[in-house]
């Protein structure tokens, strides 16, 4: 007796917890129609717009580096070209950037410009 007492007790409370998870997914299911499924086909169509455009600015960035880096490359040729102590004054502008001096320093030090030391460290690293 006591066994089929405690079996009946068991179902009720298995029972009863099935009941309260219907109940959670009837409201889940409630709570679901709710929502405006045109207002979300919306954003989405609206998000898939904004990553488009952002690969298009992807690609043109990634094009314009592309420029840059082949100007960079060109004027360092150029300048190599017009100067007759190039290799000189490269390895000079490396080893003070080796020694820890600024760009500023390293101009002053070798009579270049500016530029042209950031130049010459800037392709140096590439290689």
């Amino acid at each position: 007796m006591l066994d089929l007492d405690l079996f009946f007790l068991l179902q009720a409370v298995f029972d009863l917890l099935l009941l309260f998870l219907i109940l959670l997914l009837y409201l889940q299911v409630r709570r679901l129609q709710k929502i405006p499924f045109d207002e979300i086909e919306k954003r989405l169509k609206t998000a898939n717009e904004l990553c488009e455009k952002l690969s298009e600015n992807i690609a043109k960035k990634q094009e314009i580096s592309e420029k840059i880096i082949s100007a960079l490359e060109t004027g360092a040729s150029a300048w190599e070209s017009t100067r007759s102590d190039s290799q000189d004054i490269k390895e000079k502008v490396r080893k003070l950037a080796q020694k820890g001096l600024s760009v500023a320093e390293i101009a002053k030090e070798t009579g270049l410009q500016e530029g042209e030391v950031a130049l010459i460290l800037s392709v140096s690293k590439k290689k």
